[in-house]
């Protein structure tokens, strides 16, 4: 194999390329890069068998072939080269890859290729698309309630439903649930439902984001979901077993529907959170409602208490208490200029979503995405 790069390009590809490289695996393959030059491209590819990135970058290849690299110092040499043109060959007799940069040359050890594993293929009949920003948007709201739990594979990844024009995504950890619907930009023909790894979600986001792309191409199989961004494919498996039936955790009917301005309430949970302080376990905020307002306190033992009233579209005396953090992450996925708080008792679990209500006739939408959150008893009991 000869070929010869832009240094800047590839080491950029090279980046993006080892993140699908496996930190932990014993398998040398695993903890390598798959360099295969062909006319006028060399493939990067990696995999650690849960994922996989595929990507190229143009070169001027003298000839073909394909060796597999140390992903650790070939990405740390690359990376720390000067600007220009990196020269890249592999000398099979020697098993090693040298490259050439202005008057410097380095060899790294190399492995075969011939072991590397089976990298998955595109294929473009069988796909669809979704805008990119759309999917980045949806991950990003459904990720903070999955678990990080590995003892329960399930809730560590997003349940992803497609239906003609439309994708769900649902996320649990048992104390809070996300769903959150987007509209595709194709149609999807009949249904499919799959159980995609959260964080393998957000690693589709970042590559997304730091392309130039406006679409995302999605190919799901029995048993792999494959996303291909430009010249990009990134490939993840699919978690195996039963999510849980969600649907049934959320109510039929609300006792109250209560508005409160989002930034107004952001800003109050931000500043009462500090008293909370992340304890184990944590310690409640309480959200006392009367006519006309809402009070949030925060009351710790070992360091104090806040306390801040607000205007709120509460109607009656009730007081229901959640966890901090789970509390504020539900208030920050709204986007509406109110978040409505759906309650019935205080220790029924309770639902934040947009308040999509029209200001002139007071009907309202059914929200595109629904944040289900379970109280906490009130250890002060007041």
């Amino acid at each position: 194999m000869r070929a010869v790069c832009n240094t800047d390009l590839f080491s950029r590809k090279l980046a993006l390329v080892s993140r699908g490289v496996s930190a932990r695996s014993t398998i040398q393959l695993l903890s390598g890069i798959l360099l295969e030059a062909e006319e006028g491209l060399v493939k990067l590819s990696a995999t650690d068998m849960e994922i996989s990135i595929q990507t190229s970058s143009e070169a001027e290849v003298e000839e073909a072939g394909r060796v597999v690299v140390p992903a650790r110092i070939f990405n740390d040499v690359v990376r720390s080269l000067p600007g220009g043109e990196l020269s890249l060959t592999h000398d099979r007799s020697e098993g090693v890859v040298r490259l050439a940069s202005r008057e410097n040359e380095y060899s790294i050890r190399a492995y075969a290729a011939e072991d590397f594993p089976q990298l998955p293929k595109f294929d473009n009949a069988s796909a669809f698309h979704m805008t990119g920003d759309a999917l980045v948007e949806t991950v990003d709201k459904v990720s903070r309630s999955y678990s990080r739990d590995e003892t329960r594979p399930v809730l560590t990844g997003i349940l992803i439903s497609f239906e003609k024009a439309l994708v769900r995504m649902v996320t649990t950890d048992s104390y809070r649930l996300s769903i959150k619907e987007t509209e595709l930009a194709t149609t999807f023909e009949g249904s499919r439902e799959a159980i995609i790894p959260a964080r393998a979600m957000q690693e589709v986001g970042r590559i997304f984001t730091a392309s130039d792309e406006e679409k995302v191409e999605v190919l799901l199989s029995e048993n792999q979901a494959l996303f291909s961004i430009g010249d990009v494919l990134f490939g993840t498996r699919l978690i195996e077993g039963n999510f849980p039936e969600y649907k049934r955790l959320l109510p039929n009917t609300f006792e109250r529907e209560i508005s409160v301005s989002r930034e107004d309430l952001l800003g109050t949970l931000r500043r009462v959170n500090l008293f909370a302080q992340r304890q184990t376990p944590p310690v409640p905020v309480t959200m006392r409602f009367s006519e006309g307002a809402v009070e949030v306190t925060v009351r710790n033992g070992e360091v104090g208490e806040a306390r801040e009233k607000l205007p709120a579209t509460s109607e009656d005396d009730f007081q229901i208490s959640f966890n901090p953090s789970y509390l504020l992450d539900g208030v920050s996925a709204v986007e509406s200029e109110k978040v409505l708080f759906r309650l019935n008792e205080s220790l029924k679990p309770g639902l934040i979503v947009p308040d999509t209500s029209d200001n002139e006739g007071g009907n309202r939408e059914e929200p595109d995405f629904l944040y289900l959150i379970m109280p906490m008893r009130d250890p002060s009991g007041s």
